[in-house]
């Protein structure tokens, strides 16, 4: 009567075809379906590195090892039925031993692991902004977040730096004083609510590596939205989505016109060493610039709009006309940077799509890139809203 050898734990055999991803160790087959009808079938088995049976008799089986270690996963290796066969042949024992199996155990689990942390790495997390705009409330649902990015980015939407894993959101929408935001404190309010959010879940995903890529949906007023970007972490590569109002979609669109930006200095600083200056984004509309408080009319101007066309609410509809917006912004602080040393306030007035918005806050902190004061309209005018600095 033969004995029937006894089966290693199932914790550790499960342990084994987890670590070796379902694939042989050695020929690296798929072990979970078939080949002749790709049906679901296992196909795998568990071979000892050091035989279970401490004896000459057994496939490398005089050894120091001692027996109760020999049914753990450490010295189990995930096989097709070949290759069991073949390690455990008499005329092999001299060539594939117990030192060369374990090799090509750990080289091929290392290979898995570095697989699935690549996958982890083409992970996008998605990151939602929604507040309410003059009195209407603004909606971006995780479907319509996932949609967009599955539509542009080879990489697979994360929603589950959140409880109810509909990803992180920062929703302003239940704040008091948005009907009239200058003076009630509810800008005060607001940027408070999205740091509160950004180090809560954000920040400390960020510190444990599992932010990879960033997705960046916002809907809410300019200024909330410029501190927003500049609250982002520029070392995280992003990607800055915007709605397109003819549509209502957040999808980038493959066969619109690209729109190019440039920037002008439409008024002359009166004088030397002037420590502030004016910028004006004439984007999604025009920015009035008899509106522009009094104050500011002695401050070099500059403007950043379409060299083609006129502003209109659909100017950003392209990546292309985006980072285009972005290369000006740039390009203007360069100019700055290297004729303009004195400035570093800039006073922000902005009709201007979603996406310009947060790369203008992202731009605060760029090196010698000036504080923003943001600038919000009202009836009358324009009133200061909040200051940008670096972090």
């Amino acid at each position: 009567m033969t004995t029937r050898r006894k089966q290693p734990k199932v914790a550790e055999r499960l342990k084994v075809w987890v670590r070796s991803g379902g694939h042989c160790n050695i020929r690296h087959r798929y072990l979970l379906e078939s080949d002749i009808n790709f049906e679901f079938v296992r196909l795998g088995e568990l071979a000892h590195i050091v035989a279970q049976a401490d004896s000459e008799n057994a496939p490398r089986g005089l050894s120091e090892l001692p027996p109760e270690e020999r049914d753990l996963a450490e010295n189990l290796m995930l096989t097709c039925a070949h290759c069991h066969s073949d390690i455990d042949k008499e005329s092999q024992a001299q060539q594939l031993d117990a030192d060369l199996l374990r090799k090509l155990k750990e080289r091929h689990e290392t290979r898995i692991r570095r697989v699935a942390e690549l996958a982890a790495r083409e992970k996008t997390v998605v990151l939602r902004v929604v507040g309410r705009i003059r009195g209407a409330s603004t909606e971006i649902s995780a479907l319509e977040a996932a949609n967009a990015v599955n539509a542009l980015l080879d990489r697979r939407p994360d929603m589950t730096l959140d409880p109810n894993r509909q990803g992180p959101e920062i929703d302003l929408r239940s704040l008091p004083g948005e009907s009239e935001p200058i003076g009630s404190g509810y800008y005060d309010t607001a940027c408070a609510r999205i740091d509160e959010i950004l180090t809560e879940r954000l920040v400390p995903a960020v510190e444990r590596g599992q932010v990879p890529h960033l997705s960046v949906f916002g809907l809410a007023r300019l200024p909330l939205l410029v501190y927003f970007g500049s609250r982002l972490d520029d070392a995280i590569s992003t990607e800055i989505f915007q709605r397109h109002r003819s549509t209502e979609s957040w999808e980038w669109t493959a066969d619109g016109a690209d729109v190019r930006f440039g920037y002008r200095l439409r008024a002359a600083p009166s004088k030397d060493g002037l420590t502030e200056a004016v910028l004006i984004v004439n984007a999604s509309g025009t920015v009035n610039p008899h509106q522009v408080p009094t104050e500011l009319s002695g401050l070099a101007a500059f403007v950043i709009e379409p060299k083609d066309g006129e502003p209109n609410r659909d100017v950003i509809r392209t990546q292309r006309s985006r980072n285009s917006f972005h290369n000006t912004l740039s390009d203007l602080l360069g100019h700055i940077e290297a004729n303009h040393k004195s400035i570093t306030k800039l006073h922000l007035f902005a009709a201007a799509p979603v996406s310009a918005a947060i790369i203008l806050g992202r731009s605060v902190g760029w090196g010698f890139h000036p504080e923003l004061l943001v600038y919000d309209a009202v009836p009358d005018g324009y009133s200061l809203a909040l200051e940008v600095q670096a972090p």
